[in-house]
């Protein structure tokens, strides 16, 4: 009911990973809303491999996909792919 009432352009969640996060997000999507979305992964190939996340990157259901790592200190930008999986950008 959120969704619909307060029609929001960008959703930010935190630590996807439940068949329910997941039915919320396609919900949004649907919406028309825009996400922001976070998982603790390794890489993009042990994310792939998550039953859940694996089926949305399939779908290609989000248009980027940005890798963290700590090399440099916390939250520094690794890697960054495109919804294919394909890498745009590689530090």
């Amino acid at each position: 009911m959120l969704i619909r009432s307060m029609a929001p352009r960008v959703i930010a969640v935190d630590e996807i990973g439940t068949s329910e996060d997941i039915h919320a997000i396609e919900y949004a999507m649907q919406c028309g809303c825009r996400l922001i979305a976070s998982v603790h992964s390794l890489d993009m190939d042990e994310a792939s491999k998550k039953p859940i996340l694996g089926d949305l990157i399939r779908r290609r259901m989000f248009q980027r996909y940005v890798v963290l790592g700590q090399d440099h200190g916390p939250g520094k930008i690794r890697e960054i792919y495109d919804e294919r999986g394909r890498v745009l950008c590689r530090n």
